[in-house]
């Protein structure tokens, strides 16, 4: 009796109507500003590489190394039987047509803080190209690689100092070596120097950079390159929390051409030590926009031959008002040896000005 219930249960069921669910199958309409970036991506992404860099050991020495997985393995060398192995990952972005990438310093660097031999980068078409590293700039954290091909699709710069906080965004690399990814946000702040490298300027980003994103663009709505993704702060999770750092596109720009045609990235001096003058203080002065305490004034230095003294407050690079200590830092930084700096000062309660040439930054200044 059970075993007839049960079937007659089995055949009631079976004689219910399929269960369906119902389909859109339209397009979206991407014409609606804000429905998708998908073209503009599609432009942009064939410009963003992938870079691994490779260091090569001899065989004994290379089966100890933990972790290491035949993907790992570039090439063996069949007479020496060395092993050369990818260690290092980041992304970048072609620059010009003719091959030259931008990527940060730290991902063609190894763990011993030497420069790597060999960098390879592969296009979004999955070729795997070979790299020669022209330069690197310590203190920017930027290196150009070049390789031998023609007419590569390219990004462009945009003039990162008319960015406003708010802009929509998108990150784009290898984030933790998955592939090709895109993520979005906006600008959410300008002109951070957490105290990663000796000249700061960064975009402040919440789009999300994980390991592997290092070196890739930042690009705004219309794909023009806005900055480099270079750090994070991640409180000691590891990963994006919505606090990612960018390198801005005119200062990415002013060093790879420098690397580009051979030569250094000459960082211009003045020879001053300073500090952002305290609210009160300002106060005193009537002073509304930024302004900068001069502490210290090298000995023999533009600055110093210019007649500048400890206690002077600047309150302006080239008749224009500034923010604080770090912009004006900055604005010295990016000039070239023989330009001219005039400097608006205020002593003793009276304003005067002051031009000053400008020097090369002595090494280890």
């Amino acid at each position: 009796m059970r075993r007839l219930i049960i079937v007659l249960g089995l055949t009631l069921c079976g004689s219910l109507p399929a269960v369906t669910f119902d389909t859109d199958a339209r397009q979206l309409n991407r014409a609606v500003v804000g429905a998708s970036y998908a073209d503009m991506l599609a432009r942009i992404t064939p410009a963003v590489v992938s870079i691994r860099t490779t260091a090569t050991f001899p065989m004994e020495y290379a089966r100890r190394i933990r972790g290491i997985t035949p993907s790992d393995i570039k090439d063996i060398d069949k007479r020496t039987g060395e092993v050369q192995i990818y260690l290092g990952q980041g992304s970048g972005a072609v620059v010009h047509p003719d091959g030259y990438i931008i990527t940060n310093r730290h991902v063609v660097m190894l763990a011993n803080n030497t420069m790597a031999k060999d960098a390879y980068v592969t296009l979004t078409d999955r070729r795997e190209l070979k790299a020669k590293v022209l330069g690197v700039d310590d203190n920017t954290d930027i290196a150009l690689l070049k390789v031998e091909e023609h007419n590569l699709p390219y990004a462009r710069f945009c003039d990162s100092d008319k960015v406003r906080v708010g802009d929509v965004v998108f990150a784009i690399g290898n984030p933790l070596g998955v592939g090709l990814s895109v993520s979005s946000g906006i600008v959410s702040a300008l002109g951070r120097s957490p105290g990663l490298n000796s000249v700061e300027d960064f975009i402040q980003t919440d789009a999300a950079i994980n390991p592997g994103n290092s070196g890739g663009p930042l690009v705004d709505f219309e794909g023009r390159i806005i900055g480099m993704n270079s750090a994070i702060s991640t409180r000691g999770q590891g990963g994006s929390i919505g606090i990612g750092y960018s390198i801005p596109s005119n200062l990415m720009s002013l060093v790879a051409a420098d690397l580009a045609n051979g030569r250094k990235f000459v960082r211009g001096f003045v020879g001053l030590f300073g500090g952002d003058l305290k609210s009160e203080d300002a106060a005193k002065l009537n002073l509304r926009g930024g302004a900068v305490l001069v502490q210290e004034v090298t000995e023999k230095s533009p600055a110093m031959k210019c007649g500048l003294r400890p206690s002077d407050v600047i309150v302006a690079i080239d008749g224009k008002p500034f923010e604080d200590w770090n912009e004006l830092r900055l604005a010295v930084v990016k000039r070239k040896p023989g330009d001219v700096i005039q400097f608006t000062i205020i002593r003793q309660g009276l304003r005067s000005l002051l031009n000053i040439t400008v020097a090369e930054r002595p090494a280890g200044s």
